[in-house]
């Protein structure tokens, strides 16, 4: 992944940018063997640019991708908290390249059937054109029926092509923004770039020359609603402790553990044993002051006892006398 800097993003700003394809959507056809087998759409990835701030936080990122396509918020949040996608998007990329490819190849065989259908002299019920013919024209008549027919030609086959070039243009453009929520960005385009309040990336996003972006920045709102995984805060406790000093310091006050589960297990053990003690110690305490009290009345009631019996054998000595 190269590094992407600019002079005021030197000492506290870090941006770095995925791979990105170069190739176009359909490439130029070099062969004649592509006229009948045509490659279709190709993948491209995602227009990322990842950036650290020491008042934004450390998970900032910017997307430079053209009509980028979100997931909704609430599937979104399902795959974060319960398919425990956080921070690291490659499985869901992985996930999204394969649908992306199939459907891709799907499409083309779709193609090659619609266009067979042209075709007279081959037979579909004759092998390979019958597995094709198995493979596709479930889906291709699927909207059979339901659009009218036109000069005699049945637009239900295109429909059912158009539909998967749709579905196909929607995956290229779709950005996975863990972990944050997609409402979370912040649009900007050339006319308010100059509201954005930090200088340096405005400087930054001027030099990408790109017309809109959008700016994911702070502390996710995830991490507000759930506990932040476990994992996430070891790695920060082990082996990023500038991360774990940041959140403590920007956002300490906010009641979020920001500590490793175990860390934090031992700190309530620490403080239970230490509230025992010192209710033990209150105890004892309480109960000396008591045994002293009750010492004390004794000696009182001893030294009473003691005189009344000396003035009774006085009293005595006198009458006899």
């Amino acid at each position: 992944m190269p590094w992407i800097e600019s002079e005021p993003f030197l000492s506290s700003h870090h941006i770095i940018s995925l791979t990105r394809n170069t190739h176009d959507n359909v490439g130029p056809i070099k062969s004649y063997l592509e006229i009948f087998f045509p490659k279709g759409l190709q993948f491209k990835e995602t227009s990322l640019f990842f950036y650290k701030d020491n008042v934004e936080g450390y998970y900032n990122f910017i997307v430079t991708q053209k009509n980028p396509l979100f997931l909704p918020n609430w599937v979104s949040e399902i795959i974060q908290i319960f398919g425990n996608q956080h921070i690291n998007t490659a499985n869901l990329r992985t996930l999204q390249e394969w649908t992306f490819g199939f459907l891709n190849k799907f499409r083309v065989l779709c193609e090659i059937r619609a266009a067979m259908w042209w075709w007279l002299m081959f037979n579909p019920y004759q092998e390979p054109f019958n597995t094709l013919r198995v493979l596709t024209e479930w889906y291709l008549t699927v909207f059979t029926g339901t659009f009218p027919i036109i000069l005699g030609i049945d637009i239900g086959p295109s429909i059912s092509i158009s539909l998967l070039g749709f579905i196909l243009d929607g995956l290229n453009r779709l950005v996975f923004t863990m972990p944050y929520l997609p409402s979370e960005g912040e649009k900007f385009n050339i006319t308010n770039l100059s509201t954005l309040d930090n200088p340096a990336l405005v400087n930054l996003i001027g030099k990408l020359d790109v017309e809109e972006v959008r700016i994911f920045r702070y502390l996710p709102s995830l991490w507000y609603k759930y506990p932040i995984p476990d994992n996430l805060r070891e790695y920060w406790y082990t082996k990023k402790p500038e991360i774990l000093q940041y959140f403590l310091k920007n956002y300490g006050n906010l009641e979020i553990d920001f500590l490793p589960d175990r860390i934090l297990e031992a700190e309530y053990e620490n403080q239970i044993n230490h509230e025992i003690i010192n209710t033990n110690i209150n105890h004892l305490e309480t109960t000396s002051t008591h045994l002293i009290s009750s010492v004390n009345e004794l000696l009182l009631n001893n030294i009473l006892i003691t005189k009344i019996s000396k003035l009774s054998q006085l009293s005595e000595i006198i009458f006899n006398k």
